[in-house]
């Protein structure tokens, strides 16, 4: 898990300092430096608020289903995780680093590996239940506003074209033997596991009810961060119309194969919010909020997770 993160670290900066330098040289202007200075900071802190609301249910939704299966720790350690999970989700493709840095932080806490991945698995099961129920919403805006949603799908794969082939070069080049584990082992991990998933299904409904909600409200606290920093820059806009242009941005992040959706969020974001800005204020509204939605709570969950190692390698 350590390479991965390593790894995964790297290409982030990388492909983030592309990104980045490509909007200030598109986009920059002096005009750009003024905005900057003449930003409304109380939509700043709201935007802030809506980060910590976004925390905080995914603080909940962990929470709920931990109690479900009575691994027990503090509500104050379940915001540590939160930040951490995001790091995590930052620094490896498709964001799947963020439920195996989830695992660790809950055996931390005394969990069997079996209860911790029953846990998990059902933490990303109810945070799908929003884009399951957000599909008709991306259908809909897709048939309405088509210009929106397809220069976002074309980054994506474009994206995805690219690191598919890194990735298949890499493998090619670097192969390594992998220690398999015995088949009875195996199985009987399988089975504990799936004892727990039933735990959810028959005696805690209403457990995974709520974390299902939690999920939700967690995604909506994420779409409002936009709007938020839209008034931080002076401009009114239609508020629906811009909660609503994301979701197809938010689809193609959290499947993106890049870490943390680096690339494919930046570029779809000045693609999804031209709309609503002057060109010369569009490129740096775009940094500030993967900034402020994404790479600010990835830098204090590397910086917690790194304490939480140390820690631990004292131990």
């Amino acid at each position: 898990m350590r390479k991965t993160i390593v790894y995964g670290t790297l290409i982030l900066v990388v492909v983030l300092g592309l990104s980045f330098s490509y909007i200030i040289f598109k986009t920059f202007t002096k005009e750009t430096f003024q905005v900057l200075m003449g930003l409304k900071r109380r939509y700043l802190l709201l935007s802030l608020l809506f980060l910590f609301l976004y925390h905080t249910f995914d603080n909940l939704r962990l929470f709920i289903l931990s109690r479900a299966v009575n691994l027990r720790y503090s509500f104050l350690y379940g915001y540590i995780m939160s930040f951490v999970n995001t790091f995590g989700a930052t620094v490896t493709p498709a964001h799947v680093g963020g439920e195996l840095i989830a695992v660790y932080m809950l055996m931390r806490k005394g969990g069997s590996i079996h209860k911790v991945m029953s846990v998990v698995t059902m933490k990303t099961i109810s945070g799908l239940a929003f884009f399951i129920l957000g599909f008709p919403i991306l259908v809909w805006h897709f048939k309405e506003r088509p210009e929106q949603i397809l220069p976002v799908l074309e980054i994506l794969l474009g994206v995805s074209l690219i690191f598919g082939a890194v990735y298949l070069g890499a493998n090619f080049l670097l192969k390594k033997n992998r220690e398999r584990p015995s088949v009875r082992r195996l199985m009987e991990g399988l089975r504990k596991y799936v004892n727990y998933l039933k735990i959810y299904g028959y005696k805690r409904k209403r457990y995974f009810a709520l974390s299902v909600l939690s999920s939700v409200a967690l995604y909506i606290s994420f779409l409002l961060i936009a709007p938020a920093l839209v008034r931080a820059f002076g401009k009114e806009g239609d508020f629906l119309e811009l909660f609503l242009a994301q979701v197809s941005l938010l689809y193609a992040i959290f499947i993106s194969p890049t870490p943390g959706g680096s690339g494919v969020g930046e570029l779809g974001g000045l693609a999804v919010f031209a709309g609503f800005f002057e060109p010369f204020e569009l490129g740096v509204f775009v940094i500030l909020w993967r900034l402020v939605s994404q790479y600010l709570s990835a830098l204090v969950g590397g910086l917690l997770f790194t304490l939480c190692l140390i820690k631990d390698l004292r131990r």
